[in-house]
């Protein structure tokens, strides 16, 4: 059966090719959605820094007006 098979892949290779490709476009996607996971994640990232760092601002010019 194989060998029919095998037969028919070198007659026609239009199946493999169309599998080869899909394999490819497939590959793109994951490293396309892998990438913007990771942007994602780090502008999630710096934008909960930038708010820790507001609000440590913010903390500490309130302490000093009580203090002074």
């Amino acid at each position: 059966m194989s060998t029919l098979l095998f037969a028919l892949m070198r007659e026609n290779p239009l199946p493999g090719l169309a599998a080869a490709s899909l394999n490819v476009v497939f590959a793109l996607c994951l490293v396309v959605l892998s990438l913007l996971l990771g942007i994602t994640i780090s502008m999630v990232a710096w934008v909960h820094t930038l708010g820790a760092h507001r609000l440590s601002t913010v903390r500490l010019g309130q302490e000093r007006r009580t203090f002074a």
